[in-house]
């Protein structure tokens, strides 16, 4: 799965999930990780639909899977203003770990990878790192040892 420097995003403005997913699909296709957008957008809200991804302490997992997706990949997001989203806590999210996973890994490296992170959402250390750090280099270590399950 990729993850790396450039799939981390501070101070994403958006109001709201639908402006997110659409601010995660113009990425996604700009960086050719996506060959449509609006199959990405319908992936992300069919899936919120059958249970909200929104966990807590600010942190959401959405995960998309979909053929319009060519790698596996993971995105961080740092919101500008929390928005709203149902979660565990009954919290705003401000903290996204976006996940596009190709059909052909539903199942296998798709359920992998939502175990990595959401394991990591456990361990204070890293929700502490995750939430406070805006130095991209911190963070890029930080969650590139969550994926690989080093904590």
């Amino acid at each position: 799965m990729k993850f790396d420097k450039e799939n981390i995003l501070l101070n994403v403005n958006v109001k709201d999930k639908k402006e997110l997913f659409a601010y995660i699909a113009s990425y996604a296709k700009k960086k050719q990780i996506i060959d449509d957008q609006q199959r990405l957008i319908k992936a992300f809200i069919n899936r919120e639909s059958e249970v909200s991804t929104g966990l807590q302490k600010s942190f959401a997992i959405p995960h998309a899977k979909s053929n319009c997706i060519m790698e596996p990949t993971v995105l961080y997001l740092k919101l500008l203003h929390p928005i709203e989203w149902e979660t565990f806590d009954n919290e705003p999210v401000q903290n996204i770990f976006a996940l596009l996973v190709p059909i052909k890994y539903e199942g296998t490296l798709h359920l992998e990878m939502i175990s990595r992170i959401a394991t990591s959402l456990l361990d204070d250390e890293f929700i502490m790192v995750v939430k406070n750090s805006s130095n991209i280099d911190e963070l890029e270590k930080t969650i590139v040892s969550a994926m690989k399950g080093d904590n």
